[in-house]
């Protein structure tokens, strides 16, 4: 039986029209909450106002959230999924000691780094977590091969080594322990958005060949097509080479 406390907050009405609109797709079931593909922008305040001392459970799939705030009030939260949202690497995250299971497949997560850093320092308990359909979790669904995605689970254990269940599959112990010795080496470098400028600013320095140096004959340099092929010390083709002609 529920307590007046609890009768009240789940009885609560919206005070505005745009609580009311928001509220629309809400279905609470005992401490499970689900609010699927209702276009949410952001988690919104009111929920963990009047029901995140409650929750255990919270599905917010298929809408379009960029930033996992406004959980805080969530004190008893064990569950969260954000499925086919928006959510984006750099995170802002509330502390969830309670938190054991993470679902954020088909977001917009191209760091997976920033993004394991904030969730093991926030979210410390948390055991289950699947990435799947993020541009930067290699996988078969964004054409990358089983080594790209073996490597991927490396670096992620390496991180977060407490994980029992990494997307769709368990963590072995024989796993666990390569992700120890080598997990560190797996993350693949990438470009930060500053150096794409800067190599898109160099790039722009460079000009064209004045027109008097690319007719035939101008210049110190020619273009031709070679009459041999010559490819290492050790080639077949060195045979058929001069001293004068090296």
């Amino acid at each position: 039986m529920m307590t007046e406390t609890e009768e009240s907050i789940f009885e609560y009405t919206p005070n505005t029209e745009d609580e009311v609109e928001e509220q629309t797709g809400l279905i609470l079931d005992g401490k499970q909450m689900s609010y699927v593909g209702g276009g949410l922008k952001e988690i919104p305040t009111y929920l963990g106002e009047q029901y995140g001392p409650f929750i255990e459970n919270l599905d917010l799939s298929n809408n379009e959230i960029k930033s996992i705030a406004n959980l805080s009030q969530f004190s008893k939260l064990k569950t969260l999924v954000l499925d086919n949202n928006l959510i984006e690497s750099k995170q802002k995250l509330p502390k969830l000691t309670t938190l054991h299971t993470l679902c954020v497949n088909s977001n917009n997560i191209d760091d997976i780094e920033i993004f394991l850093n904030e969730v093991k320092k926030q979210f410390p308990n948390v055991s289950y977590l699947s990435l799947l359909k993020n541009p930067d979790c290699p996988n078969f669904f964004t054409g990358k091969d089983q080594q790209d995605y073996q490597r991927y689970r490396y670096f992620v254990l390496h991180k977060m080594p407490n994980l029992k269940f990494l997307d769709s599959s368990p963590v072995t112990p024989t796993e666990l322990k390569e992700a120890k010795r080598v997990g560190q080496f797996m993350r693949v470098a990438r470009p930060t958005t500053d150096q794409y400028k800067k190599i898109e600013h160099k790039d722009a320095d460079f000009a064209s060949l004045p027109q008097d140096l690319r007719e035939p004959g101008k210049g110190d340099a020619t273009f031709n097509r070679s009459k041999y092929v010559y490819v290492g010390r050790e080639s077949e083709g060195n045979r058929f080479i001069v001293n004068t002609q090296l």
